[in-house]
């Protein structure tokens, strides 16, 4: 079964990737829009990719390299969490 609007941020020396779930139309349109809307607001755009699970269900991944952005992606990555209402990261 698919979570709908989880949060998951893997890190790694020199990257950061928070991933958002989705398993509903809605979710995945505010899920984009809060993207955008929270990079014209930092203007800072990291990589975005959709993935797919089926025509309902999938996940956005945010990737950060920390050339000299490290502080900022984290602050990116709370900030679309917090638009989008998620309180805290899946474990």
């Amino acid at each position: 079964m698919s979570r709908d609007m989880c949060a998951d941020v893997k890190m790694e020396e020199g990257y950061m990737r928070m991933s958002v779930e989705y398993n509903n139309d809605t979710s995945r349109k505010n899920i984009q829009e809060a993207i955008a809307k929270i990079e014209k607001e930092y203007q800072l755009y990291p990589s975005v990719i959709r993935r797919a699970i089926d025509e309902k269900a999938g996940n956005f991944s945010i990737e950060f390299g920390f050339d000299s952005c490290q502080r900022t992606s984290g602050e990116f990555c709370e900030a679309v969490m917090k638009e989008l209402g998620i309180g805290k990261c899946s474990i």
